[in-house]
């Protein structure tokens, strides 16, 4: 793991803490290095807690309010519509992940194209700042589109960490956030089934 500090504003002693996840680009780096998205949400969860606590300087309590999930399913006429669902019920439901959905539209000659993601997960985070839900917010992405959502948390006042692969992030986004906590593909097997 790397780590990034930058100075943050002032800590508080319980930190109220919001996780934001791309879920396809998780399902992606899983899918790449071992062939399958069978991630354990469970241990991803016991993880992203363990990074967090680790954070030189941050001697507070994790108050975790929430963590949200983003992804896409297809539409519901296509086959692979249940198979997906389940998944979805299956895997994170019965966590403390909440579970957003966007849309997969087939493109001819191109297969699945995610609609819709971004803008749920931009939606949340800055909303969900702006009426001062949280202090901190955790991105678990790795997609230079997501900058300017970044950028908004902390022109909002909210603390930004980025958690990535050290392989599958832009430059930008690595230094868009407050602090960034990089994985390599060995530490993915800790949450991989």
């Amino acid at each position: 793991m790397s780590k990034r500090n930058i100075p943050l504003c002032p800590i508080k002693p319980f930190e109220r803490v919001m996780v934001f996840i791309d879920g396809g680009y998780l399902r992606g780096l899983h899918k790449q290095y071992y062939k399958h998205d069978n991630i354990d949400f469970g241990k991803l969860f016991q993880i992203i807690h363990q990074m967090y606590a680790t954070i030189p300087g941050y001697p507070f309590q994790l108050n975790l309010l929430g963590i949200y999930y983003y992804d896409a399913i297809v539409d519901v006429r296509e086959k692979e519509y249940a198979k997906q669902l389940a998944y979805f019920e299956r895997e994170l439901n019965r966590m403390w992940y909440i579970v957003r959905l966007g849309k997969l539209v087939k493109i001819p000659e191109q297969g699945f194209k995610q609609k819709g993601v971004d803008i749920l997960m931009a939606i949340d985070a800055v909303s969900k700042a702006y009426q001062n839900q949280y202090d901190m917010a955790i991105f678990v992405v790795g997609d230079a589109d997501f900058v300017p959502l970044i950028e908004a948390v902390k022109n909002a006042g909210k603390k930004t960490i980025l958690i990535y692969h050290q392989e599958h992030v832009t430059f930008e986004l690595k230094h868009s956030a407050h602090m960034n906590i990089g994985f390599n593909t060995d530490a993915m097997k800790d949450w991989s089934k």
